[in-house]
């Protein structure tokens, strides 16, 4: 049995077991046996406090911040739980906007020592369950939960929350969830809890019918949030049928969905949670952003971060880079399994790329890149003296969320 006296031993024994960011599917559990009976040997937190669970391809993310600064401003003690994390482990669990410190992760490894022994965890079903228990332990007002990966199996999946939110359905991790729309649709629909309604966010087609048909299966109510016909312009937000209007400091036109989807969820939740209009529309004005979603890197020059790494996140940053009307400088760096056709050729249309090789078993190489497309490369060495010449240009930082340290540390050294 493991012995957790200080807070590096907990580091030691993470740093042990094998992250999806580096092994895959392989890092992975699907299904819910084991994270259940060890939430069952610690008081089944999860249980303790009301959930908002979120799914969907793209945006989930961003959906489960803004639902945080919206409840907040309303006078809520939110919990949040996201993955992954892009500097510290501290990131996945926040309460009221901030991270967890050392001494809660510290206290659970310890007093759960025995049970982590006898049922062993995946990295994802550790920080899971300590989020629960966080959340717990701090009697949050409503916890706000961001699924790992899927919906059905997800070890997220044990909450019985008060709204599921999906907000989009695209192709990605098709060896896990499905080859198709449909299929990936169905995983994601997996959250959706019986008598309790499920909001549908960039969703149309076909995956839409697959969602609805399983709503219905569950008698859960649907909200589309197509229907409020959301509309952006250069930071500016819209709901038609609502008669909304504000000005927000996002780039990129995908989010008038997710904005839309938590508006809609505040509604859809107002009798257990009020939420004043003026402290909604505050949060949305004076919200700044997800880090690593189309986040400017240094306000002195035209350098961002985009965490898109699929087909559908990667259309999204491309029509906002065409929008901004500037050639722009594109820097990625990708996982072997996210190398598909479709991602190469929207990637190939571009004039000036760079490719950025992780440290990473998981990450596509520089040979596998030359391979499909005609890239430079940037790597340690070179990316000082490679950035020095963008200075003034459009620079895109891009391909995975796990670049972003390392874009970040490009970025601040030059």
């Amino acid at each position: 049995m493991n012995t957790f006296n200080y807070i590096k031993d907990v580091w030691e024994y993470l740093d042990k077991i094998p992250k999806f960011q580096d092994k895959g599917a392989s890092a992975s559990n699907f299904e819910l046996e084991d994270i259940t009976k060890f939430c069952r040997s610690i008081g089944d937190p999860q249980n303790s406090f009301p959930s908002i669970h979120v799914a969907g391809t793209n945006g989930k993310g961003t959906t489960c911040h803004l639902l945080e600064a919206v409840y907040q401003k309303a006078g809520y003690k939110t919990g949040l739980f996201t993955s992954p994390h892009l500097f510290r482990y501290h990131e996945r669990f926040r309460i009221n906007g901030e991270e967890t410190h050392d001494e809660h992760i510290l206290k659970f490894f310890q007093s759960f020592s025995e049970e982590l022994a006898e049922i062993p965890l995946t990295y994802f079903e550790i920080s899971t369950a300590l989020a629960f228990w966080i959340f717990e332990k701090e009697e949050v007002d409503i916890a706000i939960i961001e699924t790992g990966l899927g919906g059905r199996l997800d070890s997220t999946n044990i909450i019985d929350s008060e709204l599921s939110i999906i907000t989009s359905i695209g192709l990605d991790h098709q060896d896990i969830l499905g080859a198709t729309e449909a299929e990936i649709a169905k995983e994601k629909a997996g959250i959706i809890k019986s008598e309790k309604p499920v909001i549908l966010g960039n969703i149309f087609g076909e995956s839409e019918h697959v969602i609805i048909g399983i709503a219905e299966k569950k008698n859960a109510k649907v909200f589309k949030v197509r229907e409020l016909i959301p509309e952006f312009d250069k930071g500016s937000f819209s709901l038609k049928n609502e008669s909304l209007f504000i000005q927000t400091h996002f780039v990129e036109d995908v989010n008038k969905w997710n904005l839309a989807a938590v508006y809609q969820a505040v509604k859809v939740l107002e009798d257990q949670f009020k939420v004043y209009e003026n402290d909604l529309m505050e949060a949305f004005e004076e919200f700044k952003g997800v880090p690593a979603r189309f986040e400017k890197l240094d306000e002195n020059k035209n350098w961002y971060f985009s965490g898109a790494h699929n087909v559908q996140a990667l259309t999204s940053t491309m029509q906002t880079i065409d929008d901004l009307e500037e050639d722009a400088v594109f820097i990625f760096s990708i996982m072997k399994d996210k190398l598909v056709p479709e991602v190469i050729e929207i990637i190939k249309e571009r004039e000036h790329k760079f490719y950025f090789e992780l440290n990473t078993e998981r990450a596509a190489s520089f040979k596998d890149i030359k391979q499909r497309m005609s890239a430079e490369k940037i790597d340690e060495n070179t990316y000082k003296s490679i950035l020095k010449e963008f200075e003034t240009s459009l620079v895109i930082f891009t391909g995975s969320f796990y670049f972003y340290s390392t874009g970040n540390r490009c970025v601040s050294n030059c």
